[in-house]
């Protein structure tokens, strides 16, 4: 039989579900896809192992194609068995497969083929989704003839693609020899057909991955903050905040270690982004760690790393957070919780700037900015013989205080606008709006959870709002019970009746959540009485809003 009898309907058996080249199951694979997979691959391992992957892939499926071509027909000669790969090749579809030359010497041997792969789809995709190349790109279709010839002629024959359309050139070619007629120059390219064990190497730097992506969207949100300059405190109104604004922007170019101390919830993380932003190393990672959240052990590997084998569940090698933080910035949040033992070893890498990783003897150098935050105090830790007095000074060459929310409450009102608008994004919610009424219970309440929890306040109070408006009664309980919004104390022998009227319309308000129905009937008069009163209330000066809250119910937003 000769190759050019080859027809797709004769060879391979279409029925439902069913697909096979008599008796052999095929799947028909989508190009696209496996160009997405090897984009993976090349993310994951790199050029090497990604075209070894690929190119042994390619070769065992040409050796099973050779050996069904040999099953099912029988050929004229071995040519025509060869020339049965270039057409089953094209019939799959990876390209219009031609065999230009066989030369075969059976006295000595040596064979070499000439193959050209016309409108080769490996070569394709690479162009749509990676661009030109500087190397041939047809990993799959070399291991194909490799294998195809290989079971043909009974030995090694390796297939080196040596024109490619994805590095500009018209066609895509190759050439096929057996193994002593390559010369020493050319046998590198045979390392690609070599199997190594990268069983392991791929699970790890899988996991190695899933880590990556979660920390590259949680840093893009904060980035994407920090980008359009708009963090949570860029809108500042209170001068003690301000103060530490200035300081941060001021200190952020110089590549000096920052100690940020705070109370829970005062944004020391956001500060610590803040300076990096504004820093040199901004372009680089920014890595954040909770050393209060990890015991000494997986805290000392999670920094520096360690070595396979140095201890049990250590199945790979493992970069640490110094490493992964190169060139970048390193953030060792609640560093006063880690233990005297560790403290040492920090304090030597600071010193020194390098680090070991835990079972190694190797010294790795590291160029890292270090910043640390904690809320407690640790001038008495020191005194308490708790925390280094000289890793202390190490990690606090800038110390930076954010006072708490209660000591800055002008900044509680664009903090709140700020997180309206975060959520109305978030949530889908373009009228999302804060009513009036909310202000005075956010500035009366003593905010122990400082930003962070004004932050899940609003958050809560955006999923309770149902018509776009932010009321008190879709505020946390803790809020509104927190006591009574202050008001002015109207002298007796000093006031209007007027203002004795309008006076206990605000309390009634008050206490019915700004119903103005309720309020008519607690009052005895139609609502619209109450509205045609509430029009007839003189505004409140603008020197005196901070002695009287707005109506409640209002629908002036901010």
């Amino acid at each position: 039989m000769k190759a050019a009898d080859l027809k797709l309907n004769e060879l391979i058996d279409l029925s439902e579900g069913n697909l096979n080249l008599h008796g052999r199951r095929l799947v028909i694979n989508d190009l696209h896809a496996a160009a997405q997979l090897r984009n993976d691959l090349l993310d994951m391992l790199g050029r090497e192992d990604t075209r070894r992957i690929l190119t042994r892939y390619g070769y065992f499926w040409g050796q099973a194609d050779a050996a069904a071509m040999n099953r099912i027909f029988q050929w004229d000669n071995r040519e025509e068995w060869l020339r049965a790969g270039a057409r089953l090749h094209t019939i799959q579809g990876l390209a219009n497969t031609s065999i230009k030359s066989i030369r075969i010497d059976d006295a000595t041997g040596a064979c070499q083929i000439e193959v050209t792969w016309r409108n080769s789809g490996e070569a394709e995709e690479h162009l749509s989704e990676l661009g030109l190349s500087g190397q041939p790109v047809c990993w799959i279709t070399t291991g194909y003839a490799s294998g195809y010839a290989s079971y043909c002629l009974g030995k090694e024959i390796y297939f080196v693609e040596t024109k490619c359309r994805a590095k500009s050139d018209r066609i895509c070619a190759g050439m096929g020899k057996d193994l002593n007629s390559w010369g020493e120059n050319e046998r590198s390219h045979l390392t690609y057909f070599e199997s190594r064990d990268i069983h392991g190497k791929i699970l790890h730097l899988t996991n190695e991955l899933r880590q990556k992506q979660r920390e590259i969207a949680q840093h893009k949100k904060l980035i994407d903050q920090l980008s359009k300059s708009t963090p949570p405190f860029v809108e500042v109104h209170s001068e003690s905040f301000r103060q530490v604004i200035e300081m941060a922007s001021h200190i952020a170019p110089f590549d000096t270690s920052v100690l940020i101390t705070g109370a829970s919830g005062t944004g020391k993380e956001v500060m610590a982004r803040y300076i990096h932003q504004r820093s040199r190393r901004a372009q680089f990672p920014f890595v954040a760690v909770n050393c209060g959240a990890l015991p000494e052990t997986l805290l000392e590997s999670e920094l520096f790393g360690h070595k396979a084998g140095s201890f049990t569940g250590a199945i790979h090698d493992r970069v640490g957070l110094f490493e992964q933080a190169n060139k970048g910035t390193l953030f060792l949040d609640e560093i006063g919780d880690i233990s005297p033992a560790m403290q040492l070893k920090l304090l030597r890498v600071l010193q020194e700037r390098e680090i070991m990783r835990v079972g190694e003897s190797k010294v790795r150098k590291i160029d890292v900015r270090v910043m640390a935050a904690t809320n407690k105090n640790l001038k008495k830790a020191i005194k308490n013989g708790q925390f280094r007095e000289d890793l202390y000074y190490r990690l606090g060459v800038i110390e930076i205080e954010i006072p708490p929310l209660a000591q800055r409450k002008e900044d509680i009102l664009p903090l709140s606008r700020y997180f309206v608008n975060q959520f109305a994004q978030k949530f889908n919610l373009p009228n999302l709006r804060l009513d009036a009424t909310c202000l005075d219970y956010l500035q009366s309440y003593s905010w122990p959870g400082n930003v962070r929890e004004l932050e899940n306040a609003i958050e809560r109070a955006a999923v309770l709002s149902k018509d776009g408006w932010i009321r008190p009664e879709h505020l946390p309980p803790s809020i509104l019970h927190a006591g009574t919004v202050p008001r002015r104390t109207l002298d007796p022998l000093n006031c209007t009746l007027a203002q004795v009227e309008e006076e206990h319309i605000r309390t009634v308000l008050d206490l019915v959540n700004g119903n103005r129905t309720k309020a008519a009937q607690v009052l005895g008069i139609s609502p619209a009485t109450l509205w045609r009163k509430l029009k007839q209330v003189a505004p409140v000066p603008a020197n005196r809003r901070s002695e009287s809250q707005p109506l409640p119910g209002s629908t002036n937003g901010f």
